[in-house]
């Protein structure tokens, strides 16, 4: 079947003008999806923790992870670290509320450990994660004595 001529024209102007429009329509979409958007910067705030010296045990090792406005962050992994060191207390991930807490008595530090979580403190950290950035937050420790 033969087409006249006006109809061909307008059939292939069609087929052009989807084929560049599709074109357009998914290099915007590639172009979104190549786009980065920078992390998020979190509150955090830490609790002073204790140490019992006949146990060589913490305790109270807490931190809340929080967004800018004050809502909480939940299931965020965090590490609990001799300040300075990266020496690992514990683990734990944030609840519903944002707080991380080492439920658990935490690892005991080697003695030179002890000594520089006892005059430095701790350091509860974040990793980066595809949405908020990394954060540490640091508290000191008390010393409990028999």
């Amino acid at each position: 079947m033969q087409y006249p001529a006006t109809r061909t024209a307008a059939i292939s102007t069609t087929a052009l003008t989807l084929a560049s429009a599709l074109t357009v329509t998914a290099a915007s979409a590639l172009e979104h999806q190549d786009r980065h958007t920078a992390p998020k910067r979190l509150n955090a705030s830490a609790h002073s923790g204790s140490f019992d010296v006949l146990t060589r045990q913490t305790t109270g090792l807490k931190a809340r992870f929080t967004e800018r406005d004050g809502t909480p962050v939940a299931g965020l992994p965090v590490k609990f670290t001799v300040s300075g060191e990266k020496t690992l207390l514990c683990e734990a991930a944030t609840d519903t509320s944002g707080y991380a807490e080492c439920k658990t008595p935490a690892l005991p530090p080697l003695p030179a450990s002890a000594v520089k979580l006892l005059t430095t403190g701790y350091d509860a950290t974040t990793h980066d994660t595809p949405h908020y950035a990394p954060t540490t937050t640091h508290n000191t420790i008390g010393l409990i004595a028999p």
